[in-house]
């Protein structure tokens, strides 16, 4: 695995290591601990700092994954509740269906790396990567039409388990301050995301765009789990082409199923199409997915639609503030000017004006 340039993130990896081995030697019930160079993931998202740490002691080697909270500069998520995304790891471990990694440990204390964070065990396995699309290019263009069908039947096999999962599993995942129903509170969330991100300077588009979710929004839903960041590019898989486990849970909610649903068909189209890409042969389409799901959960696609768009404008707010966070120039990028003016498309709304 590649290292990750060091400034990337800011951090003094020599100085992480230090103050990691008494904590981790005090964790591990021994007097020392040696800690092998961090890596940081190849392809590793930009909302929280991910550190991949080899820790030995004598004949024991323990391979550790630590996450830490963003920093300020670094915030993409409106009010990011970090301990959630340990509380459900620690929720569904053991799980007989929905696969996780283990969570350790979970450091509140900031004196230690800045920031809280927490240790999961590794997990070994490969990541369908979005740079370049896994469509494109990489080892599941490599794999055969079967070995590709495995991983597709057993991504979505994954997902359905999810949204199988009972609400009574991850109470934390409520956010009453937002509302009682499920698609009203994550409304009332990305409404507030909005503000938050922008303030008097969100573009017109965004108003308009917020408002038709409001107008439109479902009568008639019922909390229901919502992994948040729901694509195959977040899950890990063996070498038998089948899920190891399912990561990135910070966007996690009640929206609902239907909310993972239409953004997963979103990036699976992003990812191919969307950019002049073949869909791999092997990987289901949009009508095999909607099938499969259904079949899957029992669960009905009414008001999909509504949350497709919802799906859109999320899509668009996250990558205008990445954006934004990271200062680039107004050209560089332009996803987010698609997904938003692809929810307008959906939406039936007429917009003359760019996002900038």
């Amino acid at each position: 695995m590649q290292h990750a340039p060091q400034f990337s993130k800011g951090r003094d990896l020599d100085a992480a290591v230090a103050a990691l081995r008494p904590w981790l030697a005090d964790r591990l019930g021994v007097a020392a601990v040696e800690i092998d160079r961090p890596e940081y993931p190849r392809g590793a998202g930009f909302s929280n700092e991910t550190l991949l740490v080899t820790a030995r002691t004598g004949s024991r080697v323990e391979e550790l994954v630590v996450r830490i909270a963003p920093a300020p500069a670094h915030q993409v998520f409106f009010e990011p509740k970090f301990h959630i995304q340990y509380d459900i790891l620690t929720a569904l471990d053991g799980h007989p269906e929905v696969r996780v990694p283990r969570a350790l440990w979970f450091e509140d204390d900031p004196a230690i790396l800045g920031r809280p964070f927490y240790v999961m065990q590794r997990m070994r396995g490969r990541v369908p990567v979005s740079m370049p699309p896994y469509n494109s290019s990489g080892w599941l263009a490599e794999a055969s039409p079967a070995q590709r069908r495995t991983l597709w039947e057993s991504a979505m096999r994954q997902l359905a388990a999810i949204h199988r999962l009972p609400v009574a599993m991850v109470p934390f995942f409520d956010r009453p301050e937002h509302g009682t129903q499920g698609d009203a509170q994550h409304l009332s969330y990305w409404t507030g995301y909005a503000r938050w991100a922008f303030g008097d300077d969100a573009p017109d588009v965004v108003r308009v765009l917020l408002d038709w979710l409001d107008r439109n929004r479902p009568a008639h839903s019922r909390a229901g789990i919502s992994w948040g960041d729901a694509r195959i590019g977040n899950m890990m898989f063996g070498d038998d082409f089948r899920v190891v486990g399912v990561m990135d849970w910070e966007q996690a909610s009640l929206a609902g199923p239907l909310a993972d649903l239409a953004w997963w068909l979103l990036f699976d189209e992003s990812l191919s199409v969307g950019q002049g890409v073949p869909r791999l042969d092997g990987l289901g389409g949009r009508a095999e997915t909607i099938a499969l799901w259904q079949e899957l959960t029992g669960h009905s696609i009414d008001h999909l639609h509504w949350h497709e768009v919802f799906a859109r404008v999320k899509a668009g707010l996250l990558s205008l503030r990445s954006r934004r966070s990271m200062q680039l120039p107004g050209s560089a990028g332009a996803r987010h000017f698609s997904y938003l003016h692809q929810a307008c498309d959906l939406a039936g709304i007429a917009v003359a004006q760019d996002v900038r």
